[in-house]
């Protein structure tokens, strides 16, 4: 009988309780409309909105320092770009001047070899002259008896010689002449380096 009475107890706690949602329902939603569900609002959270310290003092002053110092550490890696560039300009000189002194030193040993090569020209060219102006004692030194037949023979044979010698200075001269004009040039540059690196004069007090 207990059991029984307590079973309808329940029955109506839960059927009031049903009747009290439904009821709730039904004001909030308006007949013919369906309920939207509103989205879930996200608490906020305090760590998402970032605010920005108020600038102080010391933190202007600490960036003061830090443009101060990037600025030194500039002007410092300037004044080591230009250290490079002068050094590498002085080795480029000094290599240049270099290698135009070992041109010209070899430019004056080619000056020097034709110039004796042209006295050896010149001696033949004495030489050959002298025996066509005794052309007697250079028939008598080839053995020749007939002389009448071979005088003539034996001046166009000197003659020859003559014009080979001729024609050997001519090339010899022009020769002299290109090597004395590339070693004027070569001596003009390797003035003007050996100025540039030469020390500058100590000022007098």
């Amino acid at each position: 009988m207990r059991k029984c009475a307590f079973n309808m107890t329940l029955i109506t706690t839960i059927v009031a309780f049903a009747f009290t949602c439904a009821t709730a329902q039904t004001s909030q939603d308006p007949p013919g409309r369906p309920r939207q569900a509103k989205p879930a609002q996200k608490p906020l959270d305090p760590a998402d909105k970032t605010v920005e310290p108020a600038p102080t003092p010391e933190r202007e002053e600490l960036m003061r320092r830090a443009i101060s110092d990037l600025s030194i550490q500039i002007g410092l890696l300037t004044d080591e770009m230009k250290k490079l560039r002068r050094d590498t300009d002085r080795n480029a000189g000094m290599l240049e001047l270099l290698l135009n002194e070992d041109r010209l030193s070899k430019l004056e040993d080619k000056i020097q070899k034709e110039m004796n090569n042209k006295a050896q020209l010149d001696a033949r060219e004495q030489d050959i002259n002298r025996r066509m102006k005794n052309i007697q004692a250079e028939l008598a030194m080839r053995g020749i008896l007939r002389r009448d037949e071979a005088e003539a023979a034996v001046r166009a044979d000197l003659q020859r010689g003559l014009e080979d010698v001729h024609n050997q200075q001519i090339v010899s001269q022009q020769r002299v002449a290109d090597l004395n004009e590339q070693a004027v040039r070569v001596r003009a540059r390797v003035e003007t380096l050996q100025k540039k690196f030469e020390p500058a004069p100590k000022e007098e007090k």
